[in-house]
């Protein structure tokens, strides 16, 4: 009775005959259907149903263990295919990643190279900046796919593999997996078949994407949201610089208010004592490291750029980019906090960590 049960949830009628002969045809054809379905719950049943047949169908169930493992293996496949009209976003990102990749590690050294100030090269460098702008916002738009489905589905048929594997083991107890966790062997089938392997690289590139944009976005909400101190012209500034940073895969800056004090300090200090320096006639002031002290900033400052003739955001950050020791401390990959300080057209930015 137990086993018929589990048969009709196949939605079969099983022949009485069925245990001495094998498996009925058509029973071997439904729970090979859901053997092969993403539904855990059918394969389940399946594997269930196939173990109360007896001893006689075993030829056959293993068989089917074959067919369903190849049909898995197929799926997955065929989530891979780069080709036709179903684009993978995984696969179609990684292509543009890796262009990305290669082309931040030849143009990085460029940035951090001193050019003398040359104006030809400090062009290049811009047009060099705008190629990758136009990767990286390629790669950013691919990464914001919704890959939810995507997702269950591949996992589904890994989780089949694995199971099928588990199964197997009934049949040669010799089997290298029988000696593995659940993990370990859900890991064994995932290395063992080439597409998945590759398709799960291709998704941690397109998460690392991801989630460097998702802490872009979360640092310039968090700059805008800070208090009175912090003005427009320093969020715009840091804006412009965080996103110059993450074109070239580095990480955003969070304005800091003891940083920025003591930047604006220096600026308020080079407007009215009329000096351009990055040493202060201010005794207590004296270097950027007394004036970050002083400031109460808690960490440790890094680097300091000082420019003067804008109040424009932009002109600032052009400036700097244009002049090689200002542009390494722009674009250093120790900082993760920014000091501005403005003072008509003064300016002073400082980076530090915290």
């Amino acid at each position: 009775m137990k086993t018929l049960s589990v048969v009709l949830a196949l939605g079969l009628a099983l022949p009485a005959s069925a245990q001495q002969a094998g498996a009925a045809a058509d029973f071997t054809r439904k729970a090979g259907q859901w053997m092969m379905s993403t539904e855990a719950s059918k394969r389940q049943a399946a594997y269930r149903t196939w173990m109360q047949m007896g001893p006689d169908a075993m030829d056959d169930y293993e068989k089917s263990l074959g067919v369903a493992r190849k049909a898995h293996s197929a799926a997955i496949d065929k989530l891979c295919a780069t080709s036709g009209r179903s684009t993978n976003p995984y696969l179609e990102h990684l292509t543009v990643a890796e262009e990305l990749d290669a082309e931040r590690d030849r143009v990085m050294p460029l940035i951090r190279t001193d050019w003398k100030k040359e104006p030809k090269k400090i062009a290049m460098l811009r047009e060099e900046m705008e190629n990758l702008t136009v990767l990286h916002e390629k790669a950013v738009r691919i990464a914001k796919a919704d890959t939810t489905k995507l997702d269950a589905t591949v996992n589904s048929h890994l989780d089949a593999l694995a199971e099928i594997a588990r199964e197997m083991e009934r049949f040669d107890d010799t089997l290298s997996t029988s000696e593995m966790d659940d993990d370990a062997l859900r890991q064994f089938v995932l290395e063992d078949h080439f597409e998945a392997s590759h398709l799960m690289k291709a998704r941690e590139r397109f998460i690392k994407t991801r989630d460097a944009h998702a802490k872009l976005e979360e640092t310039t909400e968090t700059n805008r949201k800070l208090g009175g101190w912090c003005s427009g012209a320093m969020q715009n500034f840091t804006e412009i610089l965080n996103g110059e940073r993450a074109v070239l895969g580095l990480p955003p800056l969070r304005i800091e208010e003891k940083l920025s004090a003591a930047a604006e300090g220096h600026s308020k200090d080079m407007a009215r004592l009329g000096f351009f320096a990055h040493e202060s006639p201010v005794p207590e002031k004296k270097t950027p490291w007394d004036r970050a002290r002083k400031a109460g900033f808690q960490g440790q400052a890094s680097g300091e750029n000082i420019f003067m003739g804008s109040t424009s955001p932009q002109a600032a950050y052009n400036g700097w980019f244009a002049s090689d020791g200002h542009r390494f401390i722009m674009m250093a990959s120790g900082p993760n906090v920014i000091g501005v300080g403005i003072a008509g057209k003064h300016w002073t930015m400082m980076t530090g960590r915290q």
